[in-house]
């Protein structure tokens, strides 16, 4: 049975794990990420106090959001996601979604609200260390005063690269799916390293992700899972 590699964290990829063993994969999984949440400092929780609207581009931010403050600060507090998984934690936890992006991109959410909300407001968009700026300088330039503190720390593990790089010498893949760019680069450094030429069958999240991709000279099939 021809296998496919998963990059996620496990947690993440329930959807993933049922539609490419429909597709006739064979899982495997090797998360080429761990998080570690940032301390929560006076200063965040004032930013978070002062805004009325809270931005979550990933369900990782929003569930350290929920652990480091308290409902009575979140329940006066609109929520922006970027999809139904981050609008989930939320919904989960008693939250309310405000706007849900049309399209799971952080440029789409951002120009989608802004068109649905013109009027100036506070933003609170707690973020990873590996999360570009994208979008922000042009809600700013807007009018909207936006804090984007980082929330938690993305990182690629020894252990990770370890277990990649063994997996790359002892399995014959016949796919990739990477979720983000960092995933991407991620896996493509310790493709590198390997000595392997022939790139596996790549699958992605996303045309941020597949941008990434394709600026490595490789091509990918975006799948919408």
């Amino acid at each position: 049975m021809k296998t496919i590699l998963l990059t996620r964290l496990e947690e993440d990829n329930q959807a993933e794990r049922v539609y490419f063993s429909n597709q006739g994969y064979q899982v495997l999984e090797i998360p080429l990420i761990f998080l570690e949440k940032r301390e929560w400092t006076s200063t965040l929780e004032t930013l978070l106090k002062e805004s009325e609207w809270v931005f979550l581009t990933s369900q990782h931010a929003a569930d350290f959001l929920l652990q480091a403050t308290s409902r009575e600060i979140l329940d006066s507090k609109k929520f922006a996601v970027i999809g139904t998984k981050t609008g989930e934690v939320l919904l989960q936890s008693g939250y309310q979604v405000s706007f849900q992006s049309p399209f799971p991109a952080k440029q789409h959410m951002f120009d989608a609200w802004a068109a649905h909300y013109p009027a100036p407001a506070a933003i609170f968009y707690p973020k990873s260390n590996l999360a570009d700026i994208k979008g922000e300088n042009a809600l700013k330039r807007a009018g909207y005063r936006l804090a984007a503190p980082i929330l938690y720390e993305n990182v690629f593990s020894k252990e990770s690269q370890q277990q990649l790089a063994h997996c790359l010498k002892t399995t014959t893949l016949a796919a990739v799916y990477v979720a983000s760019p960092s995933l991407w680069r991620r896996f493509l450094t310790v493709f590198n390293r390997s000595g392997l030429k022939q790139m596996p069958k790549l699958y992605c999240l996303g045309q941020t992700t597949a941008d990434a991709i394709a600026e490595s000279g490789y091509t990918v099939c975006i799948k919408r899972l």
